[in-house]
């Protein structure tokens, strides 16, 4: 009996889908191939520093690392290499389960980067947002799991700066806290130059604000507002960025219904949030207490609580794409990579007859109306079965009569248009002018060089109010339209000319105005180009007021949907609470006035 072989674990199409899964999106051709000992897999994130990577070990050993890359203007800078090397000093200096490991850094081929141990989970802001707020069980697993972080951080004498909702991450194995980027030792290595306050400003601390001090206090003060955002789905001091939150934060008490929302999970729990948000820093509990609170309440010891449903299974997920990911092999993740698309057709002058079409290779049929052969794999003079012995000569002679032929018929092609082309003279004359009247005796213009010509000898409609295009294509999709979808194309005078009428004769064709290539009319709708008030998801309810506000009666407006006499005034009144149900009901939400996540993409969408 002959030995069966194992199936494989893997193949290109489930490790596409794993990428996806693990949160990662594929590598684009300008990304690294290779960064130091590791293989790009995917992209993970960018921002204004640079770029996080998903990768996997070049020797095919086992782990995924997220490996940030900086990007090369400041890469080059000597000073923020010594501040990149201390982020990664503060970081080896913190020794717990509950922070990733740090694999490496280098600065190799103009790429200065860091490695640290990926984590197959999501942070708790996308917990929250995706799979709703934690139960009471889940909040207090954070406490005790936190807790132990924020420990071993003082342990360390290293002080974190920045713990907010996407700076702590869930799994199935547990809570860590990531991103050491702002983090600053006792010693005074502050990765941030002196006086700066970097940070979200809803979860700094507030003798941080005012003064700039920071220690582990603060640390326990900022890991608060992010329980309690767990528990509620809201900052302890509101939502925003601006100055407002900032002196909330500082100077007034977190707010009450906030507060309330939270003491009715758990009184306890509420208790110990409101000292970790004490003004004073010398109130506030010690990590430890932390940890202790958590015990008493029997969280602490044993085999921590499950994540509520769908946030588990989330995370399960997430894990069996990472354990897909690292059986891919080094030379399979080429696979991985976005393709190049292929490069048009460039299109042919004015007057050398219809645009030639891409033949099968490329997928597309060639029309019945075009003057030329489609394109096939082989020559049309091969013959595909093996010729006879003797034959070549003959073969031979037929490719070269077949060669001179098509050289002929574009020698002919070329002198047709030569002798029949208008001179620049004549083409500049004939363009149109921007008039406000039709063309004498009502006659149709003649279309300019470039325009698009049906068999019929009528010039075809524009395209007018067509759903833009993502940015990505925006070029080769005007370029389309210019060369032969009846847009715009410059003639050799120097102006632009649109085409224009409806295709029947017997009326007057009113003049054409110079416009632009790209369509004149815009496609995006007025309540996502007129309303960028706030670009968010947080929960707006009646009885808010400020930005969101703003925003979610704007694009009702702009919907048609009546939000009262005041009109948009960032008050979420009655009327602005009857709008958004009848937003909802029409959209096919649950009607119950909130706009959430779900309302909010319904806001945004173009339709």
């Amino acid at each position: 009996m002959s030995e069966q072989r194992p199936t494989p674990p893997h193949s290109p199409a489930s490790a596409d889908a794993a990428l996806a899964q693990a949160g990662a999106t594929p590598l684009r051709p300008s990304d690294p191939s290779r960064i130091g000992p590791y293989i790009p897999l995917g992209l993970l994130g960018s921002g204004g520093m640079g770029h996080v990577y998903l990768a996997r070990p070049g020797d095919n050993a086992a782990g995924l690392a997220a490996v940030k890359v900086i990007r090369p203007e400041y890469a080059e800078d000597a000073r923020f290499r010594r501040r990149f090397e201390r982020e990664a000093a503060v970081h080896s200096r913190v020794h717990t389960p509950r922070t990733p490991q740090l694999l490496g850094t280098g600065f190799d081929d103009s790429l200065l980067w860091m490695a640290t141990q990926f984590l197959p989970g999501l942070n708790l802001a996308e917990a929250v947002r995706e799979c709703g707020r934690l139960e009471r069980a889940g909040v207090w697993r954070l406490v005790a799991e936190l807790g132990q972080a924020l420990a071993a951080l003082a342990a360390a004498d290293v002080v974190h700066r920045d713990l907010k909702p996407s700076n702590v991450v869930l799994s199935l194995q547990g809570v860590y806290v990531i991103d050491f980027g702002i983090a600053q030792a006792a010693d005074g290595s502050a990765i941030t130059s002196t006086g700066s306050r970097v940070g979200t400003p809803a979860f700094m601390a507030p003798e941080y604000l005012r003064e700039g001090h920071c220690d582990t206090a603060s640390d326990v003060f900022s890991l608060a507002g992010s329980l309690i955002y767990a528990a509620t789905g809201h900052a302890p001091f509101g939502d925003g960025t601006g100055v407002d939150v900032m002196h909330r934060v500082a100077f007034e008490e977190p707010k009450q219904d906030i507060m309330a929302e939270l003491t009715a999970v758990d009184p306890a729990l509420a208790a110990l949030m409101a000292a970790c948000l004490a003004k004073d820093p010398a109130a506030r509990p010690l990590p430890r207490q932390l940890i202790e609170a958590a015990t008493a309440a029997g969280h602490a010891h044993g085999t921590p609580p499950a994540w509520h449903e769908p946030l588990a299974a989330r995370l399960l997920d997430r894990q069996q794409a990472c354990e897909v990911l690292e059986r891919v092999a080094v030379e399979e993740t080429v696979q991985l990579r976005t393709p190049v698309a292929p490069p048009m057709f460039p299109s042919p002058g004015a007057g050398a007859g219809p645009t030639p079409v891409p033949g099968p290779v490329f997928g597309h049929p060639t029309p019945a109306t075009s003057p030329t052969p489609p394109t096939s794999p082989s020559p049309p003079w091969q013959d595909p079965a093996p010729a006879p012995v003797g034959s070549g000569s003959r073969r031979k002679r037929k490719a070269l009569l077949a060669v001179a032929a098509s050289l002929a018929v574009c020698a002919v092609a070329a002198s047709a248009f030569l002798l029949t082309r208008p001179s620049m003279g004549e083409t500049a004359s004939a363009a149109p002018k921007a008039t406000d009247s039709a063309a004498p005796g009502g006659a149709r213009t003649a279309a300019p060089p470039g325009a698009s010509v049906s068999p019929s000898g009528k010039k075809k409609e524009s395209r007018k109010a067509e759903p833009r295009e993502p940015e990505a294509a925006s070029q080769s999709a005007s370029a389309t339209s210019a060369a032969g979808a009846g847009g715009t194309r410059p003639t050799p005078g120097g102006e632009a000319s649109a085409t224009s009428g409806n295709g029947s004769g017997g009326g007057s064709t009113p003049a054409e105005t110079p416009t632009p290539t790209a369509p004149t009319t815009p496609a995006t709708p007025p309540w996502n180009s007129q309303c960028t008030y706030y670009s968010g998801t947080e929960l707006t309810v009646r009885g808010n007021r400020g930005q969101r506000v703003v925003q979610v009666q704007c694009m009702l407006t702009k919907r048609g949907y009546s939000v009262g006499a005041s009109g948009v005034d960032g008050e979420f009144g009655d009327a602005t609470l009857a709008a958004v149900k009848q937003f909802q009901g029409a959209k096919g939400l649950e009607v119950d006035g909130e706009v959430g996540p779900n309302t909010w993409a319904a806001l945004r969408s173009s339709t």
